[in-house]
Protein backbone atom coordinates (compact mmCIF):
# COMPACT_ATOMS: atom_id res chain seq x y z
CA UNK A 1 0.00 0.00 0.00
CA UNK A 2 1.40 3.38 -0.95
CA UNK A 3 2.08 6.09 1.58
CA UNK A 4 -0.76 8.21 0.25
CA UNK A 5 -3.27 5.35 0.55
CA UNK A 6 -2.08 4.63 4.09
CA UNK A 7 -2.57 8.30 4.90
CA UNK A 8 -6.12 8.22 3.50
CA UNK A 9 -6.91 5.07 5.48
CA UNK A 10 -5.51 6.60 8.69
CA UNK A 11 -7.45 9.79 8.03
CA UNK A 12 -10.68 7.85 7.44
CA UNK A 13 -10.48 5.80 10.66
CA UNK A 14 -9.39 8.74 12.79
CA UNK A 15 -12.29 10.67 11.24
CA UNK A 16 -14.86 8.02 12.12
CA UNK A 17 -13.63 7.89 15.72
CA UNK A 18 -13.29 11.64 16.06
CA UNK A 19 -16.77 12.26 14.60
CA UNK A 20 -18.37 10.73 17.70
CA UNK A 21 -16.39 13.03 19.99
CA UNK A 22 -16.81 16.06 17.73
CA UNK A 23 -20.58 15.64 17.72
CA UNK A 24 -20.62 15.39 21.52
CA UNK A 25 -18.29 18.41 21.85
CA UNK A 26 -20.34 20.44 19.38
CA UNK A 27 -23.72 19.76 21.01
CA UNK A 28 -22.54 20.27 24.59
CA UNK A 29 -20.43 23.28 23.57
CA UNK A 30 -23.49 24.87 21.96
CA UNK A 31 -25.55 24.24 25.08
CA UNK A 32 -22.85 25.65 27.37
CA UNK A 33 -22.33 28.72 25.19
CA UNK A 34 -26.07 29.42 25.27
CA UNK A 35 -26.96 28.25 28.77
CA UNK A 36 -28.17 31.69 29.81
CA UNK A 37 -30.66 31.63 26.89
CA UNK A 38 -32.20 28.28 27.86
CA UNK A 39 -34.05 28.40 31.19
CA UNK A 40 -33.95 24.60 31.50
CA UNK A 41 -30.12 24.56 31.45
CA UNK A 42 -29.59 26.35 34.75
CA UNK A 43 -31.97 26.85 37.70
CA UNK A 44 -33.23 30.44 37.85
CA UNK A 45 -31.46 32.48 40.49
CA UNK A 46 -33.74 33.34 43.40
CA UNK A 47 -33.57 36.52 45.49
CA UNK A 48 -32.51 36.43 49.13
CA UNK A 49 -33.28 39.03 51.77
CA UNK A 50 -31.86 42.52 51.33
CA UNK A 51 -28.60 43.36 53.09
CA UNK A 52 -26.41 46.44 53.41
CA UNK A 53 -23.20 44.75 54.62
CA UNK A 54 -21.70 41.28 54.36
CA UNK A 55 -21.79 41.04 58.15
CA UNK A 56 -25.54 40.48 57.82
CA UNK A 57 -25.11 37.25 55.81
CA UNK A 58 -25.51 33.76 57.15
CA UNK A 59 -22.39 31.64 57.53
CA UNK A 60 -21.23 28.94 55.14
CA UNK A 61 -21.98 26.43 57.89
CA UNK A 62 -25.59 27.65 58.10
CA UNK A 63 -25.98 27.46 54.31
CA UNK A 64 -24.61 23.91 54.25
CA UNK A 65 -26.81 22.81 57.16
CA UNK A 66 -29.89 24.21 55.40
CA UNK A 67 -29.01 22.15 52.30
CA UNK A 68 -28.44 19.01 54.43
CA UNK A 69 -31.82 19.54 56.13
CA UNK A 70 -33.57 18.84 52.82
CA UNK A 71 -32.75 15.17 53.34
CA UNK A 72 -31.65 14.60 49.73
CA UNK A 73 -29.30 11.62 49.48
CA UNK A 74 -26.98 13.56 47.16
CA UNK A 75 -26.27 16.16 49.83
CA UNK A 76 -25.89 14.76 53.35
CA UNK A 77 -22.39 15.72 54.59
CA UNK A 78 -19.57 18.15 53.86
CA UNK A 79 -17.96 15.45 51.69
CA UNK A 80 -21.01 15.62 49.38
CA UNK A 81 -20.47 19.33 48.61
CA UNK A 82 -18.63 20.23 45.42
CA UNK A 83 -18.71 23.96 46.15
CA UNK A 84 -20.66 26.76 47.76
CA UNK A 85 -21.02 29.95 45.72
CA UNK A 86 -22.20 33.21 47.23
CA UNK A 87 -23.99 35.72 45.00
CA UNK A 88 -23.97 39.19 46.65
CA UNK A 89 -26.28 40.72 44.03
CA UNK A 90 -29.11 38.33 44.90
CA UNK A 91 -27.83 37.48 48.43
CA UNK A 92 -27.98 33.72 48.01
CA UNK A 93 -25.68 30.77 48.54
CA UNK A 94 -25.64 28.05 45.91
CA UNK A 95 -24.73 24.73 47.52
CA UNK A 96 -23.77 22.32 44.74
CA UNK A 97 -23.45 18.56 45.21
CA UNK A 98 -20.51 16.52 43.93
CA UNK A 99 -22.85 13.80 42.64
CA UNK A 100 -26.22 14.09 40.95
CA UNK A 101 -25.98 17.73 39.79
CA UNK A 102 -28.10 19.12 42.65
CA UNK A 103 -28.09 22.87 43.34
CA UNK A 104 -29.67 24.16 46.54
CA UNK A 105 -30.18 27.92 46.73
CA UNK A 106 -30.15 29.25 50.29
CA UNK A 107 -31.19 32.73 51.40
CA UNK A 108 -28.05 34.64 52.42
CA UNK A 109 -29.76 36.29 55.39
CA UNK A 110 -32.13 33.71 56.87
CA UNK A 111 -30.35 30.52 55.67
CA UNK A 112 -33.71 29.20 54.43
CA UNK A 113 -33.79 26.97 51.36
CA UNK A 114 -35.22 28.89 48.40
CA UNK A 115 -34.99 26.11 45.79
CA UNK A 116 -33.44 22.75 45.01
CA UNK A 117 -32.95 21.95 41.32
CA UNK A 118 -31.10 19.80 38.81
CA UNK A 119 -28.20 21.53 37.02
CA UNK A 120 -28.28 20.58 33.33
CA UNK A 121 -25.39 22.95 32.63
CA UNK A 122 -23.11 20.99 34.96
CA UNK A 123 -24.14 17.72 33.30
CA UNK A 124 -23.39 19.24 29.88
CA UNK A 125 -20.00 20.44 31.09
CA UNK A 126 -19.12 16.97 32.42
CA UNK A 127 -20.12 15.38 29.10
CA UNK A 128 -18.20 18.08 27.23
CA UNK A 129 -14.91 17.44 29.06
CA UNK A 130 -15.55 13.66 29.32
CA UNK A 131 -15.44 13.70 33.13
CA UNK A 132 -18.97 12.21 33.03
CA UNK A 133 -17.29 8.92 32.10
CA UNK A 134 -14.82 9.30 34.99
CA UNK A 135 -11.62 11.12 35.83
CA UNK A 136 -9.67 8.60 33.73
CA UNK A 137 -11.60 9.68 30.60
CA UNK A 138 -10.94 13.36 31.29
CA UNK A 139 -7.26 12.71 32.02
CA UNK A 140 -6.48 10.16 29.29
CA UNK A 141 -9.16 10.04 26.59
CA UNK A 142 -9.59 13.80 26.15
CA UNK A 143 -5.89 14.33 25.31
CA UNK A 144 -6.13 11.40 22.86
CA UNK A 145 -9.12 13.09 21.22
CA UNK A 146 -7.01 16.26 20.86
CA UNK A 147 -4.20 14.23 19.26
CA UNK A 148 -6.70 12.53 16.92
CA UNK A 149 -8.12 15.91 15.86
CA UNK A 150 -4.63 17.30 15.25
CA UNK A 151 -3.82 14.17 13.22
CA UNK A 152 -7.01 14.66 11.20
CA UNK A 153 -6.07 18.26 10.50
CA UNK A 154 -2.56 17.31 9.36
CA UNK A 155 -3.61 14.33 7.23
CA UNK A 156 -6.51 16.30 5.74
CA UNK A 157 -4.20 19.18 4.85
CA UNK A 158 -1.71 16.73 3.37
CA UNK A 159 -4.42 15.01 1.31
CA UNK A 160 -5.49 18.39 0.01
CA UNK A 161 -2.02 19.76 -0.81
CA UNK A 162 -0.26 16.66 -2.18
CA UNK A 163 -2.48 16.28 -5.30
CA UNK A 164 -2.07 20.01 -6.05
CA UNK A 165 1.72 19.73 -5.82
CA UNK A 166 1.74 16.57 -7.94
CA UNK A 167 -0.38 18.24 -10.61
CA UNK A 168 1.93 21.28 -10.69
CA UNK A 169 4.98 19.03 -10.91
CA UNK A 170 3.42 17.02 -13.72
CA UNK A 171 2.48 20.17 -15.66
CA UNK A 172 6.03 21.56 -15.32
CA UNK A 173 7.71 18.35 -16.44
CA UNK A 174 5.43 17.28 -19.29
CA UNK A 175 6.93 17.73 -22.70
CA UNK A 176 5.27 20.05 -25.20
CA UNK A 177 3.61 18.56 -28.21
Amino acid sequence: MSGFRRLRSLHKWFGVLAAVFLLSLAVTGFLLANKSRFAWMRPPEREGGKITTLAETASLQQAAEAAFALGDSRLQTMEDIDRIDYRPKSNIFKVISKEGYLEVQVDGTTAEVLSASFRNDQLSEDIHDLSYLGDWAHDWVLPLVAIALATLACTGFSMYVVPILRRRHYERTKKPG
